[in-house]
């Protein structure tokens, strides 16, 4: 029986609908038949519960939320816009590790809003994801999370700063390792330029994957079972660039700028200390 709120709100999707719509401001009756694309019969009644029940009121011609329905509207649009971004992608999600997304983010995941997933087909494994190479290459300024070595990846951030692009790098030591020993002149390029940061971060072999651009943000987050697979959700929202350049500032901060790998040396790992 529909005698509490709760039932109220969530065992209907019309009323759920009308309040989600109302938060943006008072609306008329065809106003919310045409932004729910129903029928006046379908959703009379629904508005009809919803002022019974005090989460709505009407003036003259306008309905609009009363003070406890902007209340449950307020609270409940973050579930079902996290409902929706995990839903759009559930099994990219049940097989990450989201743990390596620090809680007061992954608490704001419903900042994403539509994403799709992207990855390299099986004919193309050893090239780079031709939708992050072309947003890349659009983007005015980038921030990126790498922890995984691609032979490309050297000269083709350093194609992306040398179009006087602010580029900044995260790399795990031994991902740093390989740039320096088979790249050291496209790394000491990238290093010495104005526009550029390159940053290594210890202990961090398993960060996500991360571009945080002004245009787009994409993540990768390793899988649970098996190797890394370079499959990214990728987004193009205000929110989520927002959120992606969250999650690339907390990874900066645990990380340490390098600015001559000259100077730079590996920590070795096989000593311990007396």
């Amino acid at each position: 029986m529909e005698n509490s709120l709760l039932d109220l709100v969530l065992l209907s999707e019309k009323r759920k609908n009308v309040l989600l719509l109302l938060l943006e401001g008072p609306k008329d009756i065809e106003t919310i038949k045409k932004a729910l694309n129903a029928s006046a019969t379908s959703v009379q009644p629904q508005v009809k519960k919803l002022k019974e029940k005090h989460l709505i009121v009407q003036e003259k011609d306008l309905y609009r939320l009363s003070e406890i329905g902007k209340i449950v509207a307020d609270k409940m649009k973050p579930l079902v816009d996290t409902l929706f971004v995990l839903e759009e992608n559930t099994d990219y999600w049940a097989d990450r590790e989201v743990s390596y997304i620090p809680s007061f983010l992954l608490r704001r995941i419903n900042e994403f809003g539509h994403c799709t997933t992207i990855e390299p087909q099986i004919d193309h494994m050893f090239e780079m994801i031709p939708e992050y190479v072309k947003n890349t290459e659009n983007a005015k300024k980038l921030a990126a999370a790498i922890p995984y070595f691609h032979p490309l990846f050297p000269s083709f951030y350093l194609k992306i700063a040398e179009k006087e692009v602010p580029v900044s790098l995260i790399l795990p030591e031994s991902v740093l390792k390989r740039w320096v020993e088979d790249y050291r002149e496209e790394t000491e390029k990238f290093i010495k330029m104005e526009n550029t940061r390159l940053f290594v971060c210890a202990d961090c072999e398993r960060l996500p994957a991360i571009a945080a651009a002004d245009n787009f943000m994409a993540m990768a987050l390793f899988p649970k079972n098996t190797v890394f697979d370079r499959k990214y959700v990728i987004c193009f929202e205000p929110g989520a660039l927002a959120w992606g350049k969250e999650l690339y500032d907390y990874y900066e901060r645990l990380s340490r700028q390098i600015n001559d790998i000259n100077n730079y040396t590996m920590p070795d790992r096989t000593k311990t200390e007396v």
